[in-house]
């Protein structure tokens, strides 16, 4: 069978890849050999961060306008519901952005027929005054024998740092510490006496079959009861010291339970976003979004609609007003009866029409005419409207 590690296990499947199945042997086969990966505590967190901006990235909005007013005709479509035969727009957002942190870039490339794909793989080659080339292009495990120009690709970079690469590296030091806590926990808690066995005892003819049968059976099953009674022979006397074992585990627990959070923070910080959100902190998260989007979401986003509109539209077409801009607004959920009063606001300074409030609020947008258009309360309007109603200049 075919042996597999963990971390990939995790990382194929957050790719999109087919699933992997691990044999339960397989996995304490793993835990055997690689003793101080017990704890995934950074490697989980670390994966549920990804999965988050994934997530949430893929809630957004492909916003795509022709000469300056919203159209959704064929490019709105392939981004926002289908961007290939094969997957939907959650699934290729994801697999686009595990590759924006797993790879430290990520290639979309579109295929004769108009399918949008996610590269597996590929080579590039930079030039200076040229378009950059991209070769050896791999998608859905079927290799293209043509090379891509930039001028072809959605293309982007995450960073000039290898994140995860050096994740990876503080992974293993978190979780050589909780390894070690561990074992002081044990032996915390473990049993500790003493035997004593008189001279008489060791004389008798059966001496060594009673003390074999009295270790190997007997103090097994005492140590593993939670309510036991211990006989001994003749001659045998087994007593344990009196200690506080609730403060000397304690110690151990707490130290454990602090490298967890270092480990949750540490990984969260190098991925911008606020560590509460991996540690469900309820209280906390409303502002916790906030920041996930502006530090997060909004650096994969802005550079995704530049790419796009400089890619798909051009200068020529951006002149005209083409061009398309991710709306991250959608990230949050919206419920229309608590935030009646923002939404009240919104639409009576002309920042939304009543349809375009639906739509944020996940309803089906009205089909009246009177909710498409754009109201202005009297609490909003211009000096010179203000001078006109009120017999100034007509």
């Amino acid at each position: 069978m075919r042996k597999i590690n963990i971390f990939e296990h995790l990382k194929n499947k957050l790719l999109g890849k087919k699933e992997v199945i691990l044999s339960s042997e397989e996995i304490e086969g793993y835990f055997r050999k690689y003793e101080t990966s017990k704890f995934l505590i950074t490697e989980i967190a670390l994966f549920t961060a990804i999965d988050l901006i994934a997530r949430s990235v893929a809630k957004c909005e492909f916003v795509t306008a022709k000469e300056g007013k919203e159209c959704r005709g064929a490019e709105y479509y392939a981004w926002n519901y289908a961007p290939n035969k094969h997957q939907t727009k959650g699934e290729f957002i994801a697999e686009f952005v595990a590759n924006l942190f797993f790879k430290n870039e990520a290639l979309i490339i579109e295929t004769v027929d108009g399918q949008r794909l996610v590269a597996d793989s590929f080579s590039k080659k930079e030039y200076a005054i040229y378009d950059d080339v991209f070769s050896n292009v791999k998608a859905r495990g079927y290799t293209f024998n043509k090379n891509f120009t930039s001028s072809e690709v959605i293309y982007l970079k995450y960073s000039n740092v290898g994140v995860v690469k050096i994740l990876s590296s503080l992974c293993k030091s978190y979780e050589k510490l909780m390894n070690s806590a561990e074992k002081r926990y044990n032996k915390a808690i473990g049993h500790k006496g003493v035997l004593k066995i008189d001279a008489m005892a060791t004389n008798d003819p059966e001496f060594q079959k009673k003390f074999n049968e009295l270790m190997n059976e007997r103090f097994k099953e005492y140590f593993n009861a939670q309510d036991a009674v211990l006989p001994l022979y003749d001659g045998y006397d087994y007593s344990e010291p009196t200690l506080d074992a609730s403060k000397t585990t304690q110690s151990e627990i707490n130290d454990i339970q602090k490298l967890k959070s270092e480990a949750i923070d540490s990984v969260a910080n190098a991925i911008h976003i606020p560590p509460s959100i991996i540690k469900g902190e309820a209280s906390q998260l409303s502002d916790a979004f906030d920041v996930l989007i502006a530090n997060a979401v909004d650096t994969i986003t802005r550079p995704f609609g530049q790419e796009i509109t400089k890619k798909v539209y051009g200068f020529d077409g951006f002149k005209k007003g083409d061009y398309c801009i991710v709306d991250t607004t959608t990230v949050k959920h919206i419920d229309v009866i608590t935030s009646a009063t923002n939404i009240d606001k919104a639409i009576a300074c002309r920042v939304l029409t009543p349809a375009k409030a639906q739509a944020y609020c996940n309803m089906l947008p009205s089909d009246d005419e009177s909710a498409k258009s754009y109201y202005l309360t009297k609490n909003y309007q211009t000096a010179d409207m203000a001078l006109k109603g009120e017999g100034g200049e007509k």
